[in-house]
């Protein structure tokens, strides 16, 4: 778990979000007033859902300097690891649909039940929520230390998780619990829409196997196969292709051409 990669390291996705959340943190240190708008104007507050902006610009918003920390933790030890499978695109649709979908999920909470209906719900957590359930699915027997001390696979600790937001839920403990249960279900949606045997997925695939005829139609290089003599210019693609789509994206010629590519530098070194 604090095997953390250097910055420069990690998945431009990753790194786009760290330095956007650095930056919105940053500026609401040095100016108090613009502090003060951007929690008036972007914090999700559930009496004016209808501002459909707050649902994205909430996730950007921390409350205090270890709300901001703990979550940007969160997010550098467990997103990079996400988006190295996913790939930077689906890495991205997974936090923002996660993200988004738990603050729609929160409202109704908020608006019927015991909870302020002018609570201001900030943070990125309820996208990092998301990021939990799909790092529970990649990696459910990884061993981690839960609450930086208590040694956990991720199989269990993603249950523990939901059962302390369901605890405290209604504990006005200024944590939006309802948020961060909508992110965990939001990331079953998603794990299951893209990695499991839902429709959108079959037809994602459909799609995808329709490019790959027409490719086939127009002459051009199959997907998997080796379409440059240049072996720089091919590398460079697949490389381009896992950093979009990740290293599950990959047909099983492609992997052979990259294991075999890593062989012959490595060789090169050796000399």
């Amino acid at each position: 778990m604090f095997g953390m990669k250097p910055f420069r390291f990690l998945p431009r996705s990753v790194r786009v979000l760290l330095i956007i959340n650095a930056v919105v943190f940053l500026v609401t240190l040095v100016n108090a007033n613009l502090r003060g708008q951007l929690l008036f104007y972007g914090a999700l507050i559930p009496q004016f859902f209808v501002e459909a902006w707050r649902f994205v610009s909430y996730m950007f918003i921390h409350a205090n300097f270890w709300h901001f920390l703990f979550n940007m933790l969160v997010l550098w030890m467990f997103g990079a690891e996400i988006a190295e499978n996913m790939g930077d695109r689906r890495f991205l649709g997974l936090y923002f649909f996660s993200g988004i979908f738990a603050g729609l999920f929160s409202i109704p909470f908020y608006l019927f039940g015991a909870l302020s209906p002018y609570s201001l719900i900030v943070g990125a957590s309820g996208a990092l929520m998301g990021i939990f359930v799909a790092y529970y699915k990649f990696f459910p027997n990884r061993m981690l230390l839960f609450l930086f001390f208590i040694p956990m696979r991720m199989k269990t600790a993603i249950w523990v998780l939901v059962a302390f937001d369901v605890l405290l839920s209604h504990t006005n403990d200024s944590v939006a619990h309802f948020t961060h249960l909508g992110g965990v279900l939001a990331g079953f949606i998603f794990m299951e829409l893209f990695y499991g045997r839902g429709k959108l997925r079959e037809w994602c695939d459909g799609f995808r196997n329709r490019r790959v005829r027409q490719k086939r139609d127009l002459g051009e290089g199959l997907e998997g196969e080796v379409s440059f003599l240049d072996p720089e210019k091919q590398l460079d693609k697949i490389l381009k292709k896992v950093e979009d789509e990740g290293l599950q994206s990959l047909s099983e010629a492609e992997r052979a051409y990259l294991l075999r590519e890593g062989e012959r530098l490595r060789a090169r070194r050796r000399r």
